[in-house]
């Protein structure tokens, strides 16, 4: 006995394989629209935000006289990520209230020092002076030091700085 078979349609084979293809393309294309918009609605203070970092503590101060400290920041810049360094000054009322400098100088990006003598902070590049709260009292920087945020921790009396 034979048995009889009857043929497919040509156009059903190559339908179904249409049909595959576009399928996996629209499932491609929709994981990778739905990762870029992860991306691009992320909320943008999410990584500007900053966070508390140790600056030492109170006994390692001396009242209304800058101390600098370098302290180690982590950076995002997408996928890349690094330990940046980042110098600020502490400035310890000697009580409850401290306040905390950037050591960047706001005229080209140069390390301001501290002038003990002089009671300024110096810009070695182009000639800034400012004042020990930051204020620009001479030369070509646009706008004083830039202040950053600083507290003490009532509980061990550590200096915190949000970086």
């Amino acid at each position: 006995m034979s048995s009889i078979t009857t043929p497919e349609p040509a156009g059903s084979r190559r339908r179904a394989l249409i049909v595959f293809v576009n399928t996996a393309l629209a499932l491609v294309g929709g994981a990778f629209t739905a990762l870029a918009g992860a991306f691009a609605l992320r909320p943008p203070g999410a990584a500007a935000a900053g966070r508390w970092v140790r600056a030492g503590t109170t006994d390692d101060l001396k009242p209304d006289e800058p101390v600098a400290r370098v302290l180690a920041v982590s950076r995002v810049d997408g996928w890349y990520r690094e330990r940046a360094r980042q110098t600020v000054f502490l400035v310890w009322d000697g009580e409850k209230q401290i306040r905390a400098l950037s050591a960047t100088c706001t005229h080209l990006g140069c390390q301001v020092q501290w002038d003990a003598k002089g009671k300024k902070f110096r810009c070695p590049c182009h000639g800034g002076v400012y004042a020990a709260d930051g204020r620009v009292l001479e030369g070509p920087p646009p706008r004083p030091l830039d202040t950053i945020e600083a507290r003490i921790d009532p509980a061990d009396t550590s200096v915190l700085v949000r970086l």
